[in-house]
């Protein structure tokens, strides 16, 4: 067991980056709420107006420019301030410290004797895959070269807070095997990060049409699926916003349709009515695409990152070898001759549910020691 503090009751933070978008990062911070009620949250922006009826804002703590600018959607352009806050944070007084890093939470300060967890979406993408995110990007020039003359300090520093945690957790196998390349050092576990599936109900209903719901980011890849349904006339509806959105629209064909954000009801029908989900970007693990598929829709993605590891060939849906309209295109209608048991799709998501997460960290906390006044036992 590990020590405790003497002043007291045993006490634990959870430190996520920023709580801006609603994305899978930010669900997984959610999901570490409810697990540990009492934890005190660290982050840098918190839009209560998105967030505050999923976490209590009075247990969130900010920075300081969250007073000046407020849950500013330029979040990005800050960059170079979050290595220096996070490194900072001083979180000595908390015996457990949980980290949801995507790419710098995990660098926070905390004292010899206590835990530190982190759960790791990705190595940090603005250094090790700046060239992907910019390839397509709408970013002017002089982001591009700042970014670049920055890149390798971020690579060093990246490297350096990675072995700051005692314990690290990874996404998926496939995070786990880039954290061994990039950061030398490899995670202690694995645990896929949670699909509401039961809020999702199995449909065999079919509108049609192909979906994508993602932010709108060049690394994502989403111009591939726009320029495949629009050279096959099929009808592709987009969910999400993001800075590329005004050049995807300027390439898109009269059958792509871009919805932005919409709520959760409204997604959900849309998972239940289309015909397969695309995922034509190399994505860390993939959420959305599950979702699809506890509706019963079969994914279309491309061969590799976390989709090796949710999709199944000919089974659950289809994979394309190369990032190519070609590839896209030839894999729509590939899918179009498969057999479709629906059933056995909503099974493949089904283990990935929100209930394996949360118990797998129980379990986890239970093998590391954690007191057990910490986390939830629901």
């Amino acid at each position: 067991m590990r020590p405790t503090r003497r002043d007291g009751a045993p006490s634990a933070a959870i430190v996520h980056d920023f709580f801006i978008q609603d994305g899978g990062a930010e669900r997984c911070a959610i999901e570490f709420a409810r697990i540990l009620p009492a934890a005190a949250i660290e982050t840098t922006f918190f839009d209560s107006a998105r967030f505050g009826d999923r976490i209590d804002p009075r247990r969130v703590r900010t920075w300081p420019l969250q007073r000046l600018l407020g849950p500013t959607e330029r979040f990005r352009a800050l960059l170079p301030l979050y290595p220096v806050w996070f490194t900072a944070r001083d979180l000595r007084r908390y015996d457990l410290v949980l980290s949801s890093s995507i790419a710098f939470a995990k660098s926070v300060r905390t004292r010899r004797g206590a835990l530190h967890v982190s759960y790791v979406y990705t190595p940090m993408r603005y250094a090790w895959d700046l060239d992907t995110y910019l390839e397509g990007s709408s970013l002017g020039l002089a982001a591009r070269l700042a970014a670049r003359t920055v890149r390798p300090l971020l690579r060093r520093w990246d490297v350096s807070s990675g072995h700051r945690p005692d314990v690290v957790v990874a996404i998926s196998e496939y995070i786990r095997g880039r954290l061994a390349d990039t950061w030398q050092r490899t995670a202690d576990a694995v645990i896929y990060p949670p699909v509401d599936t039961e809020s999702i109900p199995l449909s065999h209903a079919d509108d049609g049409f192909l979906l994508v719901a993602a932010r709108l980011l060049a690394y994502r890849r989403i111009d591939l699926a726009v320029a495949a349904a629009t050279r096959l006339g099929r009808e592709l509806v987009i969910v999400g916003d993001g800075p590329e959105r005004a050049r995807l629209e300027g390439v898109a064909g009269p059958t792509v349709h871009f919805l932005g954000r919409v709520d959760r009801d409204r997604l959900v029908d849309l998972f239940q009515r289309c015909h397969a989900y695309v995922l034509p970007g190399l994505e860390d693990f993939g959420i959305a695409p599950v979702e699809a598929m506890a509706a019963g829709r079969p994914v279309i993605a491309f061969d590799g990152g976390g989709a090796r590891e949710t999709v199944i060939e000919g089974v659950t849906g289809t994979f394309f070898e190369h990032q190519s309209v070609d590839a896209v295109t030839a894999a729509i209608e590939r899918l179009d001759g498969l057999p479709i048991d629906r059933n056995r799709i909503r099974a493949q998501a089904k283990r990935f549910d929100r209930k394996v997460f949360v118990d797998q960290w129980r379990d986890l906390f239970r093998r590391l020691g954690v007191d057990p006044s910490l986390y939830s036992a629901e």
